[in-house]
């Protein structure tokens, strides 16, 4: 067994990524590995991680120029011999500058870069030296953000060295959470759910809109939309232009998300891109149908006209034709939950997702 490994994540905020590292780091643990995780400073990672037995931590301020910040490469190394790390996952571009180098330095057997994110990869100088002489494997999450990795320059890395591993989804640990729907519906409303971070990315202008065409033929539904994020208030603007405020409501955060997800009929993700789409999983592995754009890794996750549909991306008239034809299709929504629930276990569920890992810091 490869005793050491360290999980290197600097980003600040709390997200798909943190969540994957945070459990990730858990399960490792719990399989007889020595845990180690740097991260930032007062990010919200290390919160969750510090009164964690057996995860030892470790926290810099990391930037995107750290690697050129001596007396950070000098404590990294440090950290990395000290503990004799012998792999490293990072996962942000600034990590596999930083924790990358420092790690090479300090002779680590093993340099691993997980990429959540379906963007191109700049073909920079810096780029190829990074992913032809520091990473030693490349973990994608999509066969999409493999693409992308590779849409800038196909030589980038060699191919051998890329896996595919899913995000992966504790069905065992979700099922046993004990929960309580977090909304009473009112008579035979609809309910349709939406949870994400409120940027452009996650395209909820086009689940208000889709709310006016949804609500013009007076259909009987609700909008919950949960998360928070720099578009809030233009979100809420947007939603009083299009005369939606009284079928859309914004929640905010929500900490137990299965309460979130057993308060609703159908989930909506209308997401312009994705690496992997988190959020959809966990709704089908309580059974609910979902419905998004035909964008980056949803394919993936989603089995068209099966476990949910998909519409051409920004396509806010066909997303409401989707809902639609749901609202109005109760058996439909039954049969498309149960098949979502059957794809989870088959393709996503985190025991699946471990050995996959585990064998790749062992090969």
């Amino acid at each position: 067994m490869n005793q050491n490994v360290c999980f290197f994540n600097s980003n600040k905020a709390w997200g798909g990524g943190e969540k994957w590292n945070h459990h990730f780091s858990l399960l490792l643990r719990d399989k007889g590995y020595r845990v180690f995780v740097v991260t930032n400073h007062d990010s919200e990672l290390k919160k969750r991680l510090e009164n964690e037995p057996g995860i030892t931590l470790h926290s810099e301020s990391i930037g995107n120029l750290s690697f050129l910040n001596p007396a950070i490469m000098r404590r990294l190394k440090y950290f990395f011999q000290q503990n004799d790390i012998k792999t490293v996952i990072t996962a942000l571009p600034s990590d596999i500058k930083s924790g990358g180098f420092a790690a090479k330095c300090a002779g680590v057997s093993k340099v691993i870069y997980r990429r959540g994110i379906a963007v191109p990869v700049k073909n920079s100088f810096l780029n190829r030296i990074i992913y032809s002489k520091v990473v030693d494997r490349l973990i994608v999450n999509s066969l999409e953000t493999k693409r992308t990795v590779l849409a800038a320059n196909k030589n980038l890395i060699d191919e051998s060295k890329i896996r595919l591993i899913h995000n992966g989804f504790d069905v065992a640990e979700f099922d046993k959470q004990s929960s309580d729907p977090l909304y009473s519906k009112s008579g035979d409303e609809i309910i349709i759910g939406n949870a994400a971070r409120l940027t452009a990315q996650k395209g909820q202008k086009h689940l208000i809109e889709a709310a006016e065409i949804l609500k013009k033929k007076g259909l009987n539904f609700r909008i919950l939309i949960a998360g928070k994020g720099e578009m809030e208030e233009e979100l809420k603007e947007y939603s009083a232009k299009h005369g939606v405020t009284d079928v859309v409501d914004f929640i905010g955060f929500v900490k137990d998300m299965k309460s979130f997800y057993m308060s609703q009929d159908i989930f909506c993700l209308p997401s312009l891109w994705e690496g992997f789409g988190y959020a959809l999983v966990e709704a089908m592995t309580l059974e609910k149908p979902v419905v998004g754009f035909e964008i980056s890794s949803n394919p993936e996750v989603v089995k068209n006209e099966i476990t949910g549909i998909l519409v051409p991306s920004e396509n806010s008239l066909q997303l409401a034709e989707a809902l639609e034809k749901l609202i109005l299709n109760k058996e439909l929504r039954n049969q498309m939950g149960k098949a979502g629930r059957e794809r989870v276990l088959n393709k996503f569920n985190t025991p699946l997702v471990l050995g996959k890992l585990i064998d790749l810091i062992e090969e």
